[in-house]
């Protein structure tokens, strides 16, 4: 891939040296070229043609965090995630030679930075008891297509404000039969239920973490190996004085996964589910690109072939892609993607290669530029120069497209949403501007 795209340097290498070499009037075939016509000229017409890209599924698995709540996009429709959290055996605790009580059974959760819509306001959390153990199913991993059966009436409900929090933690009891119980088989170490992680699963599954009927957050909350999120086991024994005490029981963080589900009906892309890429033609003259329920941006440039026409000898100079987000499809609540970067693609959509920076040391991100005043002139950039190159005359197999996602290191956590335009959308076009040296010969 990194010789086809550098090919249209040594092309343009070599034109440089031609011109170079034919200043000398020793050289019949300098005064050729001095005779004849070089020009350059800006192309900004060239069609582009977009699709959005719906993949099946994303892996949310071993992922140091999960995903929980809902949030409604009236482009892109209605996301909801569900936690789904399993606890490692309990360690076998030292406990005092004293008549211990039970006090509660509390489920601390740690929020992550991630988040998408109005922290400031009420959004309501319902936790449910898992009814199967969490075993992976698919080599190994959880996707966000995957999901574990839970019991329907949940065990507690809960509300927060994310802004008005103490500290970053949320701290929610649990009904006192299921923790007494626990607790009693902690206390004693039963084999039964201590005995092996197998053992303790069947017992106790995990939880499950799920909207509540006014939710219109998604939050994040950590499950990494720092044990951010515990299961606490609260109790006290009495001498002279009262004395309290705390079991704390780990998650599995390798096994934490979240599931997604989204609803696009009565949107711009309620065909994306059935028909997997789906034309900007039909789709309102948009594209949609969301990490989290899989979707990304095809790009086609049809006629850049066309180009050859135009000399002789020709070839790009400069080239770059300038795509504008659709007015009103982003705000503070939801805020655009900071990076999307540019992949190369084949005409089935696999991955290919990727567009780098102009030293060819790392992946393009697209410099947002953002109109704080207007949100008219936000866009972001793409030097596609290299590609262009390597692409100009290339036909059948060998015929590439760029693909525009959310860079893959954080493709699961990412809950972000660009809404772009294409050439004929009626505020925010696509932009493809291309430097273009030609040679006439005479």
């Amino acid at each position: 891939m990194k010789s086809k795209i550098c090919r249209g340097y040594f092309t343009l290498l070599i034109f440089s040296a031609l011109i170079t070499s034919c200043t000398s009037e020793d050289f019949v075939i300098g005064r050729k070229f001095l005779d004849s016509s070089v020009r350059t000229i800006m192309i900004d017409t060239c069609s582009v043609k977009l699709s959005t890209v719906s993949i099946d599924s994303v892996k949310t698995s071993n992922k140091n965090s999960v995903l929980a709540g809902r949030f409604i996009d009236p482009i892109a429709g209605t996301t909801v995630c569900t936690a789904f959290i399993p606890f490692g055996v309990p360690v076998q605790p030292q406990l005092p030679e004293h008549k211990l009580i039970f006090d509660s059974l509390q489920l601390v959760m740690c929020l992550g930075d991630k988040w998408i819509g109005d922290t400031t306001r009420f959004n309501s959390f319902r936790i449910h008891k898992l009814t199967e153990p969490v075993e992976p199913r698919e080599g190994g991993a959880f996707y966000s297509t995957n999901s574990i059966p839970f019991e329907t009436e949940p065990l507690t409900e809960f509300s927060f404000k994310k802004e008005s929090l103490r500290g970053d933690s949320v701290s929610v009891r649990l009904p006192d039969d299921l923790g007494s119980d626990l607790f009693e088989k902690v206390r004693v170490f039963d084999e039964s239920v201590m005995g092996s992680q197998e053992r303790f699963s069947n017992y106790l599954p995990g939880f499950a973490l799920t909207a509540g009927d006014d939710n219109k957050n998604v939050l994040s909350f950590t499950v990494s190996e720092d044990s951010s999120m515990l299961l606490k086991i609260y109790y006290h024994y009495s001498t002279w004085v009262k004395t309290q005490g705390i079991i704390t029981i780990k998650p599995l963080p390798t096994k934490c996964f979240y599931g997604v589900v989204t609803d696009r009906s009565g949107t711009p892309f309620k065909d994306l589910a059935a028909v997997k890429e789906l034309p900007s033609s039909k789709s309102g003259n948009m594209v949609l690109i969301q990490a989290l329920t899989g979707s990304y941006l095809k790009i086609e440039i049809p006629h850049l072939n066309d180009l050859l026409q135009l000399g002789d000898f020709s070839t790009v100079t400069a080239g770059a892609l300038v795509i504008y987000p659709v007015k009103g499809t982003f705000s503070k609540l939801n805020p655009l993607p900071t990076n999307l970067s540019m992949y190369v693609s084949d005409e089935n959509n696999v991955t290919q290669g990727y567009i780098t920076n102009y030293s060819g040391e790392s992946l393009q991100t697209g410099n947002l530029v953002t109109d704080e005043l207007f949100g008219i002139d936000t866009y972001y950039t793409y030097d596609i120069t290299s590609f262009l190159q390597s692409q100009l005359g290339a036909f059948g197999i060998y015929k590439r497209n760029l693909k525009l996602t959310v860079p893959e290191d954080i493709l699961a956590t990412s809950l972000n949403t660009l809404v772009a335009g294409d050439m004929l959308h009626p505020g925010n076009r696509i932009k493809l501007k291309i430097s273009y040296l030609i040679y006439d010969g005479k």
